[in-house]
């Protein structure tokens, strides 16, 4: 396996739990959160696609991200560079909740854009010294911390639906190659 197919299917793995964990909820369980400063699960698939695009697009491509080039920002009603990082209680309090269908375009657009870069990555790249804005790092420290956040937000979401509604069950195995 390469090192962009692995990055992929690491991320394709990720997606495909929080797919199971939100199938069925409902608009409020969506929006529910166990205390006031914590995180709802729409919340969190925000977030997770606004991680993903602006690690790929602002940090990796160098390029603006999806959520301003398109206008994604308006639709969801937030300022174009807005991450949901650094939110305290009054924001995550006054964060309109979107509709899954708006959330899960929105990661799809991102997860598109990411899935045609991994195509060009090779192992080569991956010590490629790269700016940040706030660090300087690598691409492979950019992907491996884009892989180690969508999984832990996607553990997240797993664990506030399994507080909701019980224990997702895992996602079905992908088909045998033939």
């Amino acid at each position: 396996m390469k090192v962009n197919d692995l990055i992929a299917k690491s991320l394709e793995e990720s997606r495909d739990y929080i797919g199971e964990a939100i199938k069925g909820l409902t608009g409020e369980e969506l929006a529910w959160k166990p205390r006031p400063h914590s995180n709802s699960i729409a919340f969190l698939l925000w977030h997770v696609a606004r991680v993903e695009d602006l690690w790929i697009n602002r940090v990796l491509l160098a390029e603006k991200d999806i959520y301003e080039t398109g206008c994604w920002y308006k639709k969801f009603g937030t300022p174009p560079g807005d991450t949901g990082f650094g939110y305290d209680v009054d924001k995550l309090t006054t964060w309109r909740v979107p509709g899954l269908d708006l959330l899960l375009a929105y990661a799809a657009a991102v997860r598109e854009k990411t899935l045609s870069y991994l195509k060009s990555v090779t192992a080569g790249m991956l010590d490629t010294e790269r700016d940040f804005g706030w660090r300087k790092g690598t691409t492979g420290t950019a992907l491996s911390h884009l892989v180690t956040e969508v999984a832990e937000h996607s553990g997240q979401i797993g664990y506030i639906r399994g507080i909701i509604k019980g224990i997702a069950p895992p996602p079905p195995p992908p088909p045998p190659k033939t």
